[in-house]
C-alpha cells in the first residue's frame, strides 16, 4: 500500500462512525473509571493519613471532588450526545468533544491522582491505559475534522496510535486497489 494511498484510508477511518464510536467508548469508560477510582478512594475505611505524603493524596482528592468529577459527567454527558449527533451525521459535537478531550491535560494541570496508589492498581492501570486510548482517539477525530493534519503526519504512529492496515482496506473505494 502506498503512502498516499495509508493516509487516505486513515483519514477515511478517523472520519468513520465506526472510530466515532470507538472514540466515544473509551472516552465514556475512562471517565467512569477514573469516578470509580475516586469512589473507591472515599470509601476506604482509614485513609492513608500516615503517608509522607498524605498532604498532597489529600489535596488531590479534593481537587477532584471540586474540579474532575463534576467535569467528567459533563464531558461524559457531551459525549453522549455527541455521538447521538453523530449517529445523524453530525460530526461537529465529536470534533467538539474531542477537542475538550484533548485540553483534558491543561485542564488538570497541578491536578495529580496520588490517591489512586491507595485503590486496586487494576484500576488505575485502567485509567491511565483508557486515557492512552481516548487521547489518540481524540487527536486523530480533532485533526481530521478540523483539517489541520500536515501531509504525511497521519502516518506516525507516535501521533496516532497503532495503525491496522487490515482495518484500514475496509475503507477502500471500488477503484482503489492496496
Amino acid at each position: 500500500m502506498t503512502f498516499e494511498l495509508r493516509e487516505k484510508l486513515l483519514l477515511r477511518l478517523f472520519s468513520s462512525l465506526e472510530y466515532t464510536e470507538q472514540f466515544s467508548e473509551h472516552f465514556i469508560e475512562f471517565i467512569d473509571t477514573g469516578l470509580l477510582a475516586l469512589a473507591q478512594y472515599d470509601a476506604l475505611p482509614v485513609k492513608p493519613t500516615t503517608a509522607t505524603n498524605y498532604s498532597e493524596i489529600k489535596k488531590d482528592a479534593d481537587l477532584w471532588h471540586l474540579k474532575v468529577k463534576p467535569n467528567f459527567i459533563r464531558m461524559r454527558q457531551g459525549m453522549i450526545e455527541a455521538l447521538v449527533e453523530a449517529k445523524q451525521g453530525d460530526f461537529s459535537y465529536v470534533r467538539a468533544a474531542a477537542g475538550n478531550f484533548r485540553g483534558l491535560s491543561r485542564d488538570m494541570d497541578g491536578i495529580r491522582e496520588a490517591f489512586m496508589d491507595y485503590i486496586e492498581p487494576e484500576i488505575k492501570q485502567r485509567y491511565f491505559e483508557l486515557w492512552k486510548k481516548a487521547d489518540y482517539g481524540a487527536t486523530n477525530i480533532y485533526l481530521t475534522f478540523s483539517n489541520f493534519w500536515d501531509p504525511g503526519q497521519p502516518l506516525k504512529e507516535k501521533i496516532t496510535g497503532p495503525i491496522d492496515e487490515q482495518r484500514l482496506l475496509k475503507y477502500l473505494q471500488p477503484s482503489e486497489k492496496p
